[in-house]
Order: structure tokens, then C-alpha cells, then sequence
């Protein structure tokens, strides 16, 4: 039975990050994945603000385009902002994963690709993880997959599988109280469209809000290479004020494509259509270790609700957890007692602020309301609108009053000119 120090579960941007820097620090550590390649899941929309490229020291190649402009769409408004420089990245979800893979393999770690967690259980100072590798053989006629169990021992497991949980809720009963979770279902097509198309979107992203476009949530377009653009649209579950029952939410992202793009459909082709439900802890309420089991990424709901940006925030919880994890294998058996106490610092307070406008936002503004509010934001510098929409700077709103207020004094002032010539004989 082979043995490590620790071994991550789920190979996403927040696994690959830890493993990335636990291996660095010299580490025995095995990076599990699912999948055989990391082409089978790259969906991710993956849109993020150019420092994080620096942040996380992260190659060009895992870049699939930068943007410059946002754009920003509701029923009956629509601003932009433009720039001459690069704002930010849509990452190629496949090529930052096999970075991060390559990068922990680089460093003397370990990854294993087409493994899936089976369970674990306490054995002596350590933990023995069972995982399921599934294979076909060849020579069969009938191609039979043939499936085997793996076991390796560990000292601290770690949950990086996302919303599911898979390993840090293993063997403990479902939670069943919706209130306890907000939920996110989304769809995203990937498109290949004619060059003019994408010359007209290439440097921006454009999301949508409002009845129009995407009733009880938001929906986006992001650019990518190859002539490539993701058009995806996401609903937030609940009882919206206003709203009865929703259309399916292909339709939406398909009236984004026919209304906004102005494509037919023989004039796109369509890659794939992938979705995902997305399960977030209301106030950070989940479970962040149980004994020497951990959980990071978005299985610590470190996804940001309002918006559903993801990889960096989960990047970044995984560095809060690392010390964490080396004061452990050190022999620090409390180690993990302050790491919920840790995140909760870097994310409670601006979580809990996104929460609720979340909810205000998309199950409680009406149509007219979301059309005011893209108004106002028009009257933001682009920098204060950045930090608004990926940095959750709510503060930055104020700065819009002054431009706002000289205009209405200007249209007064307008008014009271055209009346007075009028009045004069």
C-alpha cells in the first residue's frame, strides 16, 4: 500500500493549487482526479480580473483570451466600458488544471488521473482512501470496463470536489433543510462563430441582467480563442417576487445567441452545452474538517454567490489552507482547529454582504429596478466598477452620486432656460 502525507481529492483549480504548494514545500503529496484527461470536464466559465495572473504566478498558456472591455446588458439598458489595456483573463479551464498538475508532478508529487473517491476510514495515526479506478480492455470484443479498488494510506485527507462534498460529508447523513444552502443551476453553450462575430466580442465580456435576458439570475457571453464564445445563463432557485414559473433555461442562452449575437443557428456551430448546480452554505455554515479530513475550494463554499466567480477564490483558500495542513503533518494534532477561523476572515464579511444582495437582486428586483441600476452604474469609472463587480467593493457605488447629480443639475438648468425663453416676448 503506497503512503503520503496528504492526498486531495478533485483536481480543480483549488486541489491543483494546494497541491501545487505542498509539493513545493517538499511534501509527499498524490493529486486524485476523476477524469481521465482534463479536456472532460472543462467547463468552468473561468472569467477573472488580471491580477490574478500575478497572484497565483500563472503562464500566458493557460490563457485562452484577455479581455479589455465589460459590458454590462439589461431589458432596456445597456453600458460599456472600454479600455486600451488588458482588465482581466478568460482562462482556458482544461489548460490551468494541467498546469497546476504538471506543476505538482514537476515539484515530486504525485497525480493520478481516471481515479474516483470510494471512502476512507480511520486507521491507527492514519487514514486508508479507497478510490475506484475504472479501465477498458482492449482486447475484448465488447470492450468490458473492468473496475478495481486502490487503496493508499495518508495523514491528512483532503476534500477539494466542489459543491458535492464528496468527502467530507462521506458517511454522514444528507442534509435535507434547503435552507441551509442557496442554490445556482447553470448552462453554458460553446459556440463557434463567423470572424466578424467574434471580432465584435473578442475583448469584452458582456453579462446580462433583467427579465429580458435572464429573469431570476444573470447570463454572460465570454470571448475565447479558435473563434469561440461562451453564451451561459444561471438562475438562482427560490420564489422570485414578481416572476411565476421560469422558461427551461436552455431558452435563455439560446435568445441571447438569436437577439444579442443575432446568429441563426446555421450560422453557429454548437461544441457542447454543459451545466452544473451549484450548492452554497448560507454564512459559510459548512463543515470545514473532521479530524484530519480537510475541506477547501468551493466544498467551503468559496465561490462568491452574487456573481458564481470561482477559481481564484478557491485558489486563494487553498494557500489559506496550507500552513494549516504543514503545522499538521509537523505534529501540530490541533493544527486545523483554526482554519474555519482563518477563511472565515479572508471571506465572511464580503460573502454575507453578496449574500443578500444576491437575494435581493435576483429574486426581488423588479425589471424597472435592475434597469436604474445599470443606469446609475453608467455613471461609474470603469476602476470603481472592477472593484464593485470582482472585488465586491460596495463603497465604490458612492462614487457614481457627483457625475449623477451635475447631470440632473444640468438637465434642470436646461429646463429652466427653455422655459424662461418662453416667458420672454
Amino acid at each position: 500500500m503506497e503512503e503520503f502525507a496528504v492526498v486531495i481529492i478533485g483536481a480543480g483549480p483549488a486541489g491543483g493549487q494546494c497541491a501545487r504548494q505542498l509539493a513545493q514545500q517538499g511534501v509527499r503529496v498524490l493529486l486524485v482526479e476523476q477524469h481521465s484527461n482534463f479536456s472532460q470536464n472543462n467547463y468552468s466559465s473561468a472569467a477573472s480580473p488580471l491580477e490574478t495572473m500575478a497572484l497565483f504566478d500563472l503562464p500566458p498558456g493557460v490563457v485562452a483570451r484577455y479581455w479589455r472591455n465589460l459590458a454590462i446588458a439589461a431589458t432596456e439598458k445597456e453600458q460599456i466600458w472600454y479600455s486600451d489595456q488588458p482588465r482581466g483573463v478568460v482562462f482556458d479551464f482544461a489548460k490551468l488544471r494541467q498546469f497546476l498538475a504538471d506543476t505538482v508532478t514537476k515539484a515530486g508529487g504525485q497525480v493520478w488521473l481516471g481515479h474516483r473517491f470510494w471512502g476512507y476510514q480511520q486507521v491507527g495515526d492514519g487514514l486508508e482512501v479507497t478510490l475506484r479506478r475504472s479501465s477498458k480492455n482492449s482486447l475484448s470484443s465488447d470492450s468490458v470496463e473492468k473496475v478495481e479498488k486502490v487503496t493508499v494510506k495518508t495523514q491528512v485527507l483532503i476534500d477539494a470536489t466542489g459543491s458535492k462534498r464528496a468527502v467530507i460529508n462521506c458517511g454522514q447523513p444528507k442534509a435535507t433543510d434547503n435552507n441551509q444552502y442557496y442554490r445556482g443551476i447553470g448552462t453554458e453553450y460553446l459556440i463557434t462563430v463567423d470572424e466578424t462575430t467574434h471580432q465584435r466580442f473578442a475583448d469584452t465580456l458582456v453579462f446580462f441582467l433583467g427579465y429580458r435576458w435572464s429573469p431570476q439570475g444573470y447570463s454572460w457571453i465570454f470571448p475565447m480563442d479558435n473563434h469561440q464564445l461562451k453564451v451561459g445563463t444561471a438562475i438562482f432557485a427560490g420564489q422570485h417576487r414578481y416572476l411565476g414559473e421560469l422558461k427551461p433555461l436552455r431558452s435563455y442562452t439560446e435568445a441571447i445567441i438569436r437577439d444579442y449575437l443575432k446568429l441563426e443557428k446555421s450560422q453557429y456551430h454548437l461544441e457542447e452545452i454543459h451545466g452544473s448546480v451549484l450548492d452554497y452554505a448560507v454564512n459559510q455554515g459548512d463543515t470545514y474538517h473532521r479530524g484530519s479530513v480537510l475541506a477547501i475550494g468551493d466544498a467551503v463554499s468559496t465561490v462568491n454567490f452574487l456573481g458564481g466567480e470561482g477559481i481564484r477564490h478557491g485558489m486563494q483558500g487553498a494557500n489559506i489552507a496550507v500552513p494549516f495542513v504543514a503545522d499538521y503533518l509537523r505534529g501540530h494534532v490541533q493544527a486545523f482547529e483554526k482554519y474555519e477561523q482563518a477563511m472565515k476572515a479572508h471571506f465572511a464579511e464580503p460573502w454575507q454582504r453578496t449574500e443578500k444582495l444576491s437575494q435581493r437582486v435576483y429574486l426581488e428586483f423588479g425589471d424597472r429596478q435592475i434597469d436604474l441600476g445599470v443606469t446609475y452604474l453608467s455613471y461609474l469609472r470603469y476602476d470603481d466598477v472592477l472593484d464593485l463587480l470582482f472585488h465586491y467593493r460596495f463603497d465604490r457605488i458612492y462614487g457614481g452620486i457627483t457625475p449623477l447629480l451635475l447631470k440632473k443639475v444640468a438637465q434642470f438648468s436646461q429646463q429652466c432656460r427653455q422655459w424662461l425663453r418662453k416667458l420672454s416676448p
